[in-house]
């Protein structure tokens, strides 16, 4: 499938547009803010877009909403370090329902952890 360019405000009227409840395909676009546009962007541009989408969303309680406002919140970001089959890697993770989530749906399992340090870089940035 060809990948397409779109600017920093494309981007964020797009996002808003499928702010969840929606159809299907603004749905799946919204999943791919989480697990794919998030990790394209500058810190700014998370910031930014958190703080744009934040002020634009009603329900908090749907599923999406939730892992929306869990990955991009400033606040919420850690470095999880874990060891699996002997090998040591960091993750950049969000925290949601006290599990540490790589993607939307993936998380690392607690009895792989080995440290949690809250990933401060993306704190009071403009």
């Amino acid at each position: 499938m060809s990948k397409f360019e779109i600017d920093f405000s494309e981007l964020a009227f797009l996002a808003e547009a499928c702010i969840p409840p929606r159809p299907i395909a603004r749905s799946m676009f919204w999943n791919s803010l989480i697990d794919e546009h998030y990790f394209t962007m500058s810190i700014q541009e998370r910031n930014h877009l958190f703080d744009w989408l934040k002020k634009s969303i009603g329900d908090r309680t749907n599923e999406g909403i939730e892992l929306f406002l869990a990955r991009y919140d400033p606040q919420n970001q850690y470095k999880v370090t874990c060891i699996y089959q002997g090998k040591t890697e960091i993750y950049e993770c969000f925290l949601l329902k006290n599990r540490h989530y790589t993607k939307k749906d993936r998380f690392i399992a607690d009895e792989y952890i080995t440290n949690i340090e809250q990933n401060t870089e993306r704190i009071n940035i403009q």
